[in-house]
């Protein structure tokens, strides 16, 4: 009986499980095994947001203007407000951090905006 499941990358860029016995080089069976790979694949994404390091500030800052939600000229204080207006309009956690998803989001719209301005549009 395995206890513990640890997924990570094969060296040949396969999915390996290894459990707390041994290592395998094939992937767990059955229902029981398919569940081992599940959690270990959730919990890695999981884990992987909460140490992922936030973003640097000014190209957050540089974003942020480019998306719109922040002025030129405005003061260093003013980016926290700023990404949480704008995680608000997108449906992201409102917390004034820059985390992946909200720099994803924050760059797709600022791609836009820039596309819209150069065929004239915005």
């Amino acid at each position: 009986m395995v206890d513990m499941v640890t997924v990570s990358t094969h060296r040949h860029g396969a999915w390996q499980c290894v459990d707390v016995a041994g290592a395998t080089d094939s992937a767990p069976t059955g229902p029981r095994g398919l569940l081992h790979l599940v959690r270990g694949v959730l919990g890695a994404m999981f884990a992987a947001e909460l140490v992922l390091p936030e973003a640097d500030p000014q190209e957050v800052r540089t974003l942020l203007i480019e998306a719109g939600y922040l002025d030129a000229a405005s003061l260093p204080g003013e980016r926290r407000p700023a990404l949480i207006a704008f995680q608000l309009a997108n449906d992201l956690r409102a917390d004034g951090h820059a985390d992946g998803r909200t720099i994803s989001a924050l760059a797709r719209v600022a791609r836009e905006r820039r596309e819209l301005r150069d065929i004239g549009l915005a």
